[in-house]
């Protein structure tokens, strides 16, 4: 049986004890000493459920931490224990998951100048059999967050929300990269929360969580889909990235939307096409083309509506910085472009490309690329059709590998297309995700290029790549073509 989030935010909270005895010392020495422990846990949980048929999984975690006297809390999950000494005790406990029980040992955290150590073992059994496994853990107590204090190059901005009745109001978004508990609001007595932040200049696009809830900036008209039927707000401090802007003194390439029957789905489905400036001028030229995948519950116009593709494609040309390509941007809804959404995209979108412009075919010819679900995508696809494309470059790719049957723990990895990998080291959403699985490219001697930076998932970070990635495109082709 396969252990899923042992420990992960909210999967064990109703399960965790919720009291221990009070402190274990009354001195304010000792109270002085527990203080230490309280602030924001950055973790890396590794979870080793092989012996029960799992997997080594790796997650990074960030959590809320308070402490009244050595008495010490986890907002996240409700867990709650002892600090002695330097080690926070933690009680055992139990809970049914995958039909069976585990049961969790009792535990220790060491805090050491600011460093986290720590290893729980479990075991899990049901009328048939049992097995057993571990979590390690190791991370830091984060400083106090820079955000909060004036720094050179940045630019003041209060965020205010009107909620009288609230209780608790948090800002959130790509300053957070979308943790919703980070940043604290303060309530003035006309019930309006509000918190000045310092941040670089450029765009950036938040919500507010009240009381749990997130909700866009109602007094803030700029917005733009959330991917989850809502929207976020947008500010832009100072000057926005110029490559992302549309510069009236340069030649424009054409942004065109297309709608295909498609037999796959059974529907009508869109996608994007971006044409290089030229391209209805030069009839004689044909082009190579990157298929350009969103994110998850997102549409074929996010890489144009966030993602700026056309503007940057536009000023990089311009400046000889990229040489001209053609760019598809299918629909993939939350499919993860498996199943059906493969078929599709492998055999109609690319079929009506081919046929109805002027491309250069064959995987020299052929790049896939995409964020978050679409960096995914971007590899499954690529990996499963090594004879279409040949470069694959996911850009904060979420890697469930339960949708990779086929990669397995002892399955061998093959690939001859090129990969080249980017991920913000920030990036609470897949950062953990891509670490394994570049892992487990290593350990099958699959050629590839990793690149990680500071950024989270957000597109402050992946249009903050995007001069780099599309380099990376440009310069394939034009290897390919020599």
């Amino acid at each position: 049986m396969k252990i899923k989030n042992m420990f992960s935010r909210g999967s064990a909270a109703a399960a965790l004890l919720l009291s221990l005895t009070a402190c274990s010392s009354n001195t304010e020495q000792a109270s002085d000493n527990c203080a230490q422990a309280a602030g924001t846990w950055i973790v890396q949980e590794v979870v080793d459920d092989t012996q029960c048929g799992g997997q080594i999984k790796t997650e990074k975690y960030r959590y809320t931490v308070s402490q009244d006297h050595c008495r010490i809390s986890i907002a996240e999950n409700g867990a709650v224990g002892q600090m002695i000494g330097s080690e926070i005790h933690w009680p055992a406990y139990s809970f049914f998951n995958n039909g069976g029980t585990v049961e969790m040992s009792e535990s220790t955290t060491k805090l050491q100048n600011g460093k986290l150590t720590g290893l729980t073992s479990w075991d899990w059994s049901n009328s048939d059999m049992e097995c057993s496994g571990t979590i390690s853990r190791t991370g830091y107590i984060a400083a106090d967050n820079p955000l909060l204090s004036p720094a050179e190059g940045t630019f003041e901005h209060i965020f205010s929300v009107n909620a009288p009745n609230a209780k608790q109001v948090y800002l959130a978004g790509e300053m957070t990269d979308w943790q919703p508990n980070v940043l604290k609001m303060k309530k003035g007595s006309d019930g309006v929360w509000f918190l000045p932040v310092y941040l670089e200049q450029g765009a950036w696009q938040y919500k507010f969580v009240i009381d749990g809830e997130w909700t866009y900036d109602k007094t803030n008209p700029v917005t733009t889909d959330d991917g989850f039927e809502g929207y976020n707000s947008i500010i832009v401090l100072g000057e926005e990235n110029p490559d992302a802007k549309v510069n009236a003194a340069i030649p424009h390439g054409t942004v065109e939307k297309i709608n295909i029957q498609s037999t796959a789905l059974g529907t009508n489905s869109p996608f994007m096409v971006y044409l290089p400036p030229g391209y209805s001028q030069n009839s004689e030229q044909n082009y190579p083309v990157l298929f350009l995948l969103h994110g998850y519950g997102n549409n074929e116009g996010q890489w144009t509506r966030d993602g700026k593709i056309h503007n940057f494609m536009d000023n990089f040309l311009n400046q000889g910085w990229i040489q001209p390509f053609i760019v598809v941007m299918p629909f993939g809804d939350t499919s993860m472009y498996v199943g059906d959404y493969e078929t599709h995209i492998i055999n109609e979108v690319r079929a009506y490309v081919n046929e109805h412009y002027r491309v250069k075919t064959g995987k020299a010819s052929t790049a896939i690329s995409g964020t978050s679900m679409g960096g995914f995508g971007a590899f499954y696809l690529a990996y499963r059709h090594q004879d279409v494309f040949g470069l694959s470059v996911p850009l904060s790719g979420f890697f469930d590998m339960s949708y990779y049957p086929e990669l397995g723990r002892d399955g061998k990895i093959s690939m001859d297309s090129e990969l080249h990998f980017y991920c913000g080291t920030d990036d609470s959403t897949s950062f953990a995700s891509n670490e394994a699985l570049i892992k487990r490219l290593q350990e099958n001697d699959v050629n590839f290029t990793y690149q990680t930076a500071a950024g989270g998932h957000t597109w402050r970070y992946w249009n903050g790549i995007s001069k780099d990635f599309l380099k990376v495109v440009s310069d394939y082709f034009n290897k390919s073509a020599i």
